[in-house]
């Protein structure tokens, strides 16, 4: 019995942090969507404030209502919220001059599809932008 509890742990381990999936936002960038954080991360191929102009438009798109934008040069947020109320998040982080790392969250827990959407939206909006 005492040489299933080791075996046990490590199952536990791998199915609590290997819980992700590649999905593919678009041209202009890819992310995996953790399911442990429920959040789509990735980087979009574009200079931090371009991205978020370009997720600003996309939540326009997108029809979402109270879009707020609070960036800096190296960081930032846009949020909004849908018709429900659900609250919608885009976290920026400049990694160089020509890469923006991101992070798409909708709602408390999350929502992997809707996720994916917002993603394809800005890099859209990213791509018609240059």
């Amino acid at each position: 019995m005492k040489s299933t509890k080791p075996l046990l742990a490590v199952t536990a381990l791998v199915m609590i942090f290997g819980c992700t999936s590649t999905v593919d936002p678009g041209e202009d960038g890819s992310g995996i969507y953790s399911w442990t954080q429920r959040e789509l991360r990735g980087n979009f191929a574009g200079p931090m404030l371009d991205v978020a102009a370009a997720a600003e438009r996309a939540f326009a798109d997108l029809r979402l209502v109270g879009v707020d934008r609070v960036v800096d040069g190296l960081k930032g947020k846009v949020t909004a919220s849908m018709a429900d109320g659900t609250g919608v998040r885009v976290k920026l982080k400049a990694m160089d001059f020509e890469t923006t790392k991101f992070n798409v969250k909708i709602g408390t827990f999350g929502d992997k599809a809707m996720s994916q959407q917002v993603a394809r939206y800005i890099a859209r909006e990213l791509a018609e932008g240059e």
